[in-house]
């Protein structure tokens, strides 16, 4: 599989899942370093005269800083004099400030800020301050300040950005003459008319020793999971409606309790009557009284639809688990999938409700995640899972829509080339509700404002070493209601 063109945030991902692969982060920076010198030698060599100037390299703190103190060693060996100036006294990770040490060991010169003297002209500048560290906002402090120091040199001087140039898509940036970026490209590097941005310059796209197993689900995607505000009020980590129930009771309560174990605040569960009054509820989820008696049906839709679109409504829909086939059920799952489509409210279609997607289709303007076992995903799309992917591909939402074909290994499937697997777990999770649980745990992280794609990710990965944990304690005796404690402690400790 080619690579899909990553989004900003999952450079981190992946450092994280090599990491947790015991792959060396000093071996990732060391390939980054010399693919970075490797261009930026390419350059140098092509200019006319000055050859005595020094090449400047802009390091920052974490690991893009580290690249740069990788190829400051690269470049002086290919016999180009090179200046370092740092932002930060020292790195914050092992594996950049170990590159550093190589450096002065070398006898570069290392210049930190603010304390960097400018007694002459670079011959070319390699912009390692941030890279995909930009992600999430204008550069600021220390890392402003150089930029604004520097800022003078850039128009008379090539620049070489390490993976994305820094402030890249904000109106503080370094504008490269090229960029070397690593394993793919990275969303908006092209224009809407398929051109690199300008701010690219030339596009480098440099492998990384990597495993295929990195781009796997891993805790490296509770990287992606939102931050806490520390204003935050009751509501504000969203509001899941769970639709389920009939013939079955627990199922819609293993999703709620899944969603509300990973972060989501208010969970509400649709049941109709009799499976209603089987439950013993737990505290933290929410019964949503529907006029059905035994099995959802068109009479309990505009209540439904009420509920998602009264006040601040919800944020997230899983519509499923526990639910039946019947005919009329099946009539109202499609008119609440309608609904939801239209008021753009995302949406994890398990279980029973797979019957009432289009057949071989993706259902139009629908944002979500649909989660099939094996035969479910056939009955839908027929023996060739993979002739999904063109219905995934929608212009302008690159993370929008996501398939999990489950099993002992899950198989995720997005837009535009996204693919990858779930690994892990264990036997035993192999029993009744685990499927709810994966359904409610994407259905939490929709709510607190995911995209499709990563949380798809995150809730793969977390249900598995969530199991892992509770199979320690229960061992034989594990039911999937053991799990769910288990999914708040691992994301406490991933994030």
């Amino acid at each position: 599989m080619d690579p899909w063109t990553m989004h900003i945030a999952e450079v981190g991902v992946f450092d994280v899942n090599a990491v947790a692969l015991d792959i060396q982060t000093i071996d990732l920076m060391e390939a980054a370093g010399q693919a970075l010198a490797s261009e930026t030698a390419r350059i140098a060599e092509s200019l006319e005269g000055a050859e005595h100037r020094e090449i400047w390299v802009l390091c920052g703190p974490g690991n893009n800083g580290g690249d740069g103190f990788a190829a400051s060693i690269a470049i002086k060996e290919m016999g180009h004099p090179v200046r370092i100036i740092a932002t930060h006294v020292i790195q914050k990770g092992e594996a950049a400030e170990h590159h550093r040490n190589r450096c002065r060991d070398a006898g570069i010169k290392i210049d930190v800020w603010p304390l960097v003297s400018e007694e002459s002209k670079p011959r070319m500048i390699v912009d390692s301050l941030l890279g995909s560290g930009t992600y999430g906002g204008k550069p600021r402090g220390d890392i402003a300040a150089v930029m604004q120091w520097i800022n003078h040199h850039l128009d008379v001087v090539p620049v070489v950005a390490c993976d994305i140039p820094t402030g890249f898509d904000s109106d503080l940036k370094i504008s490269a003459t090229s960029t070397v970026t690593f394993h793919s490209e990275k969303m908006g590097m092209r224009s809407e008319d398929g051109s690199i941005h300008p701010a690219i310059g030339r596009l480098c796209v440099a492998p990384l020793p990597w495993p295929k197993e990195v781009l796997d689900c891993g805790p490296g995607d509770a990287l992606r999971y939102p931050p806490l505000d520390p204003d935050a009020r009751k509501g504000d980590r969203g509001r899941l409606l769970v639709i389920g129930g009939g013939p079955y009771h627990g199922a819609p309560i293993l999703s709620g309790d899944a969603a509300a174990r990973c972060g989501c605040d208010l969970v509400h569960i649709a049941m109709p009557k009799e499976a209603r009054n089987r439950v013993e509820w737990p505290p933290h989820l929410i019964p949503e009284s529907i006029p059905d008696e035994v099995t959802l049906t068109m009479s309990s839709v505009e209540h439904l639809i009420g509920r998602i679109l009264s006040g601040r409504g919800v944020q997230a829909i899983v519509i499923g688990p526990g639910l039946g086939r019947g005919e009329e059920t099946i009539r109202a799952v499609v008119r609440l999938l309608y609904i939801a489509a239209e008021g753009g409210i995302p949406v994890v279609v398990d279980a029973d409700a797979i019957a009432a997607l289009p057949n071989g289709s993706w259902p139009e303007k629908l944002r979500g995640i649909v989660t099939p076992h094996s035969r479910e995903a056939e009955e839908w799309l027929g023996p060739e899972i993979a002739a999904i992917r063109p219905h995934l591909n929608v212009k302008n939402d690159p993370e929008g829509r996501v398939v999990i074909v489950t099993g002992s290994v899950d198989r995720l499937l997005g837009p535009f080339g996204r693919g990858c697997l779930a690994t892990g777990g264990h036997p035993r999770m192999a029993t009744g509700g685990t499927g709810d649980l994966l359904a409610g745990l994407c259905g939490g992280l929709l709510a607190q404002g995911m995209e499709p794609w990563p949380a798809a990710r995150l809730a793969c990965a977390l249900l598995r070493e969530a199991g892992m944990e509770a199979v320690v304690s229960k061992g034989p005796g594990l039911v999937a209601g053991d799990v769910p404690v288990h999914i708040a402690e691992t994301l406490a400790k991933w994030i």
